[in-house]
């Protein structure tokens, strides 16, 4: 019967949790053995947010053993022989002080989406001294900004906990920091975030907005955030929309006077100037007599902009207001380092607009090298793939296949395409053109597109025909095995930065982190654990690298457990 069919259904879903949850208990357990320390809290830290809704004692425990693996990390031994430190003391002082306050800023933002308060506790047992530094102009970040990220992730959970901690931070100065908080509690509950920023520009008007680069910036920012926004890109959850800070017209017009009095008034900050154009709107409406002013006093300072500085300028113009193209154009005249990411902003720019064809266009009678040309073209199609996939559009995907260049991007597409036919009952078409996927993907972790397409398609047939995946799975581990020694033994030759002490990093070497992971392939990775899950903890076990196999469990968990 029906309901026989629901409690069967229940049953099985219900063992499958307590497997999984056993799996990370394990996982965490083997945590310890780990060389590195910041592997050591990774996993750590990972595992008990996985347990938080099982077992909240034992993920606090957990949360605790990460915060201990940081602290092992500790700055050396001050110079206790009077002599003052040496540049190259200094410079390791703060290299190690920035490594172990990045690990606590993920650490304890982690935490404060769980329990502020347990991550206010961690915060003061670990308080980090700030090393000497040889740039007074550069002032090192120190535990008020933690306090800030505490709070800024507060704002979903406990909003009005939140505002406190925003206020306690406020007190002690301004800093950029506020402004995500500020976004944060405005989108969990406007009145609070509009009361905040009340207080925020009581405090901007105590400052001097020529010189205090903070004050310049948040006053911009809030003028800004005041806002209601013109476009907002399809398919966009309601959660995530910007709610406009409802700030009275009469602060806006006070912040409008403050800005434009201190570009005024004497030799101004450089990015209080440089930020000016955004505020046109406001300044033509609550001060329109000054208009004619700031544009000359603007043309002055663009004059004396670097060639990198009017092409951030005139970036920043285009973005807001101009089209693919002429973002191309823009990047042409850009340095290497700017190119590559310019031309990425105008094909994302051109496909979120419903312009890729008239890049496409573009890109095929102005831009002359051939090489260049290849690249956007690609570029474009994996955007407008991606996109097609966003949006569940087979019929777009289909109409997009014939102008793919790359095979292994046309067989993404594909994939795709059979998971609708999949959906729709098409059982044997959609294998079928799985099948013919496969012929085209080769497996070649060193090339991004390859590698993405074999993940995708193992993804495909783990909801079409899960032997099938089972199959590619161990075949690809097996292969990655491999490439992994050779990387290892190329280390030894070369250092590339991926190994430390014998060990892998687990973060900020390549490997691929667990959130992105789960995000891609996590509907894979969930229907071959729904179809055999000794068989894919085992697939993740195939790996030979201790730290990779407990990263690959913690994958299959979070898939499990937060999909």
């Amino acid at each position: 019967s029906d309901k026989e069919k629901r409690e069967k259904e229940l049953e099985k879903k219900q063992q499958l949790e307590r497997k999984t949850y056993k799996l990370v208990d394990e996982t965490a357990n083997g945590a310890p053995s780990l060389k590195l320390p910041e592997n050591r809290w990774y996993i750590l830290a990972t595992a008990a947010d996985l347990l938080w809704d099982h077992d909240q004692t034992r993920a606090r425990g957990l949360f605790w053993d990460a915060l201990n693996a940081v602290t092992l990390m500790a700055l050396p031994a001050k110079n206790n022989n009077g002599s003052k430190a040496t540049e190259k003391e200094k410079e390791q002082s703060q290299g190690l002080y920035f490594q172990v306050f990045s690990l606590r800023q993920s650490l304890l933002r982690q935490v404060a989406r769980r329990d502020p308060s347990l991550a206010l506790d961690m915060l003061r047992s670990s308080r980090q001294p700030v090393p000497e530094t040889s740039n007074q102009h550069f002032p090192l970040p120190d535990d008020r900004d933690l306090e800030q990220q505490i709070a800024t992730e507060a704002a979903t959970s406990d909003p009005k906990r939140a505002l406190q901690l925003a206020r306690d931070s406020l007190a002690k100065g301004l800093s950029f920091r506020l402004l995500e908080l500020l976004y944060r509690l405005n989108l969990k509950d406007g009145e609070l975030g509009t009361k905040f920023a009340g207080e925020m520009i009581e405090k901007v008007r105590l400052a001097n907005l020529g010189l205090d680069p903070y004050a310049g910036r948040l006053a911009i920012s809030l003028l800004n955030y005041s806002r209601t926004p013109t476009v907002v890109p399809e398919g966009t959850p309601a959660a995530a929309v910007w709610r406009p800070l409802k700030l009275d017209e009469a602060q806006r017009r006070e912040l409008t006077e403050m800005i434009t009095n201190a570009a005024l008034s004497g030799p101004a900050n450089g990015n209080l100037l440089f930020d000016l154009s955004e505020l046109m709107p406001e300044i033509e409406q609550f001060t329109p007599e000054r208009v004619a002013l700031l544009q000359r006093k603007l043309a002055g300072f663009n004059q004396t902009l670097s060639r990198e500085q009017q092409v951030s300028l005139e970036y920043n113009s285009i973005f807001r207001n101009g089209t693919p193209e002429e973002m191309m154009t823009l990047a042409n005249r850009a340095s290497d380092n700017d190119r590559q990411w310019m031309q990425q902003q105008a094909v994302v720019m051109a496909v979120m607009r419903g312009r890729a064809d008239a890049l496409r266009e573009f890109a095929i009678n102005e831009i002359e090298d051939e090489g260049r040309r290849k690249s956007l073209l690609d570029q474009l199609d994996a955007e407008q793939i991606d996109y097609a996939v966003h949006k569940g559009n087979a019929d777009e995907l289909t109409k997009l296949l014939p102008r793919v260049r790359r095979k292994e991007e046309r067989a993404r597409a594909m994939v795709q395409i059979a998971l609708v036919m999949e959906k729709k009952g098409n059982h044997d078409e959609a294998l079928k053109l799985l099948d013919e996927a496969q012929a085209m993907i080769k497996t070649d972790f060193f090339s991004e597109t390859h590698t993405n397409a074999l993940l995708s398609l193992v993804a495909a047939y783990a909801l079409v025909e899960p032997s099938k995946a089972f199959s590619l799975v161990e075949r690809a581990i097996d292969r990655a095995n491999d490439d992994v020694s050779k990387a290892l033994l190329l280390d030894k030759i070369v250092s590339t930065g991926i190994v430390k002490k014998g060990e892998i990093r687990l973060q900020n070497s390549g490997v691929m982190p667990i959130d992105f992971a789960v995000f891609k392939y996590g509907k894979g990775v969930v229907a071959l654990a729904n179809a055999d899950f000794e068989r894919t903890k085992a697939a993740a076990d195939r790996l030979e690298r201790y730290e990779l196999r407990l990263l690959a469990r913690l994958m299959l968990a979070q898939s499990l457990l937060r999909g």
